[in-house]
C-alpha cells in the first residue's frame, strides 16, 4: 500500500520524473505504473525496453481511466484505483512484450472470416463449389500467414538490429487518470520505461506516437532560433542565416549520434542478455543428456548383467 501511495505522491509532486526512460527493477510478480491526467483525444505513448532478467519478457499494460481527471488528492486517486475494474475501462491494453523470442502479440486482430452460406448437397456443382471454397479458404490463411510473418521480421529487425524500445500509442476515450504499468510475470526483469503524453510534449511523430522528450527540446531550440533576428546578433543577413542553418543542421546530427548511442547501448545489453541465456540453456542441455546417457547405460549393464545371470551355460 505504502509503494503505490508513493508513485501515486510522486505523480503530483514531479512533473518532469519521466523526461528520460526510468530504469526500473521490477520483481517477480510485481508491477510498476506511471500516472497521468489525459484529456478526452489526447495521445499517450508507453515505452518499454528491457535490460535484463532471467528472461527478457514482462507484460504491459495501458489503462484507464481510473480516477476523475479532477482528482488531485493522492489518498483520494489511491481509493479509486483499488476499486477500479479493468474490463469496464474504456481503455484497456494488455501486451506481453518478449525481447528474447520477439513473438508477435498474442491478442493480435485477425481477419474475421465472411459468413458463407452452405452448400447444397442435391447441386449438381456441389463438389466443384466445396473445392473453390477450399482454395479460397486456403488462399486466405496463407495471406494472414505472410502478414504475420511479414510483422514479425519487422520487428525483429527494429529491436534485436536497431535497438528500438517496444513503443505503443493510443488516444484517451474519457478525459481522467490513466496509468501505464509494467509487471514482471515470470521474473524479475530490470527494464527503461516511459510514458509520454501529447499535451505536455506538444507533437507526435510520422507514425503517430508521442515524440521524445529529446526531440522536443531540438524542436524548441528551431524555434527560438527562427525568433532570432541577424539585427539583435549584429551581424549580416546572409551570415546569420548561413549559421543559422549551420547551428540547426549540427544540432540534428547531435540529436542522431545520442539516440544512436543509446540504441548500440540497448542492443549489446540485449545481445549479452541473450548470449547468456542461451549459453546457460546449452550447459543444462548438455546435463541433462549426460545424465540420460548415464541412466540408460547403468540400465544396458544391469540388464545385461541379469540376462547374463540366469543363463549359466552362456556364462561360463
Amino acid at each position: 500500500m505504502h509503494r503505490f501511495r508513493n508513485i501515486v505522491a510522486l505523480a503530483f509532486l514531479v512533473n518532469y520524473a519521466w523526461s528520460i526512460p526510468m530504469q526500473l527493477t521490477i520483481r517477480k510478480s510485481t508491477n510498476e505504473c506511471f500516472y497521468e491526467t489525459l484529456e478526452q483525444g489526447e495521445a499517450v505513448t508507453m515505452s518499454v525496453f528491457i535490460l535484463s532478467g532471467a528472461e527478457l519478457k514482462a507484460t504491459a499494460r495501458l489503462e484507464g481511466p481510473i480516477a476523475p481527471a479532477s482528482v488531485d488528492d493522492p489518498e483520494e486517486l489511491y481509493n479509486l484505483e483499488q476499486k477500479f475494474i479493468r474490463h469496464n475501462a474504456l481503455m484497456t491494453v494488455n501486451e506481453v512484450v518478449d525481447f528474447e523470442h520477439m513473438n508477435e502479440s498474442e491478442d493480435e486482430e485477425e481477419e474475421s472470416s465472411e459468413d458463407e452460406e452452405p452448400i447444397d448437397p442435391d447441386d449438381p456443382d456441389a463438389d466443384e463449389k466445396k473445392r473453390m471454397r477450399r482454395q479460397k479458404n486456403r488462399e486466405k490463411f496463407m495471406e494472414i500467414k505472410r502478414k504475420k510473418e511479414r510483422k514479425r521480421i519487422s520487428q525483429h529487425k527494429r529491436i534485436l538490429k536497431e535497438g528500438e524500445p517496444f513503443i505503443y500509442t493510443a488516444k484517451a476515450a474519457k478525459a481522467g487518470w490513466y496509468r501505464a504499468c509494467l509487471e514482471g510475470t515470470w521474473n524479475q526483469v530490470i527494464a527503461e520505461f516511459e510514458m509520454r503524453k501529447q499535451s505536455r510534449l506538444g507533437h507526435v511523430d510520422e507514425e503517430g506516437h508521442v515524440i521524445t522528450w529529446e526531440m522536443k527540446d531540438m524542436l524548441e531550440e528551431d524555434e527560438e532560433l527562427e525568433k532570432d533576428t541577424a539585427s539583435q546578433e549584429g551581424i549580416k543577413d546572409e551570415d546569420f542565416q548561413a549559421t543559422r542553418e549551420k547551428v540547426k543542421e549540427l544540432r540534428r546530427l547531435l540529436n542522431e549520434i545520442q539516440g544512436m548511442q543509446q540504441k548500440e547501448r540497448r542492443r549489446l545489453a540485449m545481445h549479452a542478455e541473450t548470449n547468456e541465456h542461451s549459453h546457460s540453456r546449452m550447459v543444462l542441455s548438455s546435463l541433462l543428456e549426460t545424465l540420460l546417457f548415464m541412466a540408460v547405460t547403468g540400465y544396458q549393464v544391469y540388464t545385461i548383467r541379469h540376462w547374463f545371470s540366469g543363463a549359466p551355460a552362456l556364462g561360463r
